[in-house]
């Protein structure tokens, strides 16, 4: 038993306090003098079981007397057997999908359909010409990259073009033109800090006619669902391509020139033509897409859609259909076949890196293409970024000059070309070694090399 230094009263042997008085027990030695100890463990079996967690359960507690929290049992390797548990879960759910879309020709197929869905995108491209030719011009171009961005709006035919040129890993200038609902524009950022516009409808008399039209197109085209065997053709693609194609992680790399190009594209139309199941489809699917555009012909302005009546005859005869359908795609295997030969045979081997985002969308396109210049190889980088979303410059008319109001004013053009002519000093001059380069290609200060270049387009735009 223990005895209280305090109160003299005796309590158990486990106790660490006094029952009467609250004393601290620790530093006192057990009584032994009882040769009979009675076991007692009611009070540790009794102790209350609405105390809060963390706070300590003791037998009569005294007001003022500060004691040690418990150590919850159990508690930590619960938590730890949960957080395994979801581990274990996100690991399997990770490995399905890896799995899923380990096939780098299916995977690349669901990216550029994810793509063509994107109401409003936004891609970044950056170009990095290598040139290895000694001529003056190669000296320039080595250091000087491209930026191009390409916002559009499919649903509301917007887009806008942002150029950015890039010398030695520095900016030197930006201009954006783009397409809105009433204007075409120009803005030349830091070169004049006014943008110069030009009415869609004094370009394109009747431009919202012609939107309107075109969106009802859409919307009709929107229900277009062909059906076809998928695996036959990736199938195809994934013999035709063989080692071109491969996959490693978030990436398919892809490498192709103009010889597995029009081989490919031979191999598919020739599927094609012999593929009942999608002729059916692509028919069935075009007469239901003439009808809804029928359905809706008094909204038309400008396209006379009456005329897709005769068109909806060919469709319903299946037979004037096949033939129709065979001659198309033959027509074009030919064309394509031709075409892709000549406009690429230039074209080295070109490879391409397709990037994923989580949800299985291409986040980013890397390719390099080596084009023979004249016996010297041209490397070409390029890189795009591509997002979903798109901004566009407001064009505010009040602060805004309209072009055509410009053109017949030979006076403020001069004004502004001025202008933009000391603006473009000022952001070249900014860039050291890009002065040095021009002086020494032209032999002359950077200023008159620019005044120079601009009074050719000056005089260009005037003539």
């Amino acid at each position: 038993m223990k005895i209280c230094p305090k109160c003299n009263n005796q309590n158990r042997d486990e106790a660490k306090f006094c029952s009467t008085c609250g004393e601290n027990l620790g530093v006192q030695p057990s009584d032994t003098t009882d040769s009979n100890p009675v076991q007692d463990n009611t009070a540790a079996e009794s102790k209350p079981t609405d105390v809060p967690v963390g706070q300590p359960a003791v037998d009569n507690p005294v007001s003022g007397v500060s004691t040690a929290p418990a150590n919850p049992v159990g508690k930590k390797s619960k938590g730890l057997f949960v957080v395994a548990g979801i581990a274990v879960i996100a690991v399997i759910f990770l490995l399905i999908r890896f799995i899923s879309s380990a096939d780098p020709v299916s995977k690349l197929i669901k990216g550029f359909a994810k793509l063509a869905r994107m109401k409003e995108i936004t891609s970044t491209t950056t170009i990095d010409i290598n040139y290895d030719g000694d001529d003056e011009i190669g000296e320039i171009i080595n250091d000087m990259v491209f930026k191009v961005e390409t916002a559009a709006d499919m649903d509301n035919l917007l887009t806008q073009l942002t150029l950015e040129l890039v010398y030695d890993k520095k900016s030197v200038t930006q201009l954006a033109a783009g397409i809105n609902n009433e204007d075409v524009y120009v803005d030349l950022k830091e070169l004049y800090n006014k943008v110069f516009y030009q009415d869609m409808e004094e370009l394109v008399p009747d431009y919202q006619d012609y939107v309107n039209d075109y969106k009802l197109i859409k919307k009709a085209v929107n229900d277009v669902n062909i059906k076809f065997d998928n695996k036959k053709y990736i199938k195809i693609i994934r013999d035709t391509l063989d080692d071109d194609i491969k996959g490693s992680g978030s990436k398919v790399i892809l490498t192709l020139n103009s010889k597995t190009m029009t081989k490919l594209m031979k191999n598919l139309l020739e599927e094609a033509e012999d593929d009942a199941k999608l002729m059916e489809s692509v028919r069935k699917n075009a007469i239901d897409l003439v009808k809804r555009i029928l359905k809706d012909k008094k909204k038309f302005k400008v396209i006379e859609v009456d005329e897709l009546e005769d068109l909806l005859e060919t469709l319903e005869d299946k037979d004037d259909f096949e033939d129709y359908y065979i001659n198309v795609l033959a027509a074009a295997r030919s064309s394509l076949e031709y075409g892709l030969n000549y406009q690429l045979d230039t074209i080295k081997d070109m490879e391409i890196t397709f990037i994923f985002g989580s949800s299985g969308s291409i986040k980013k396109i890397e390719y390099t293409a080596t084009v023979d210049a004249d016996g010297d190889d041209l490397e070409i980088l390029f890189s795009t970024e591509i997002k979903s979303g798109a901004k566009f410059t407001k064009v505010n008319k009040k602060n805004a000059i309209a072009i055509e109001d410009l053109m017949s004013d030979y006076d403020e053009m001069e004004e502004i070309f001025d202008d933009i002519t000391e603006n473009l000093i000022k952001t070249v001059k900014k860039n050291k070694k890009l002065t040095e380069k021009i002086e020494e290609l032209s032999g002359e200060d950077v200023e008159d090399a620019i005044e120079y270049m601009m009074y050719n387009v000056f005089s260009f735009l005037i003539w």
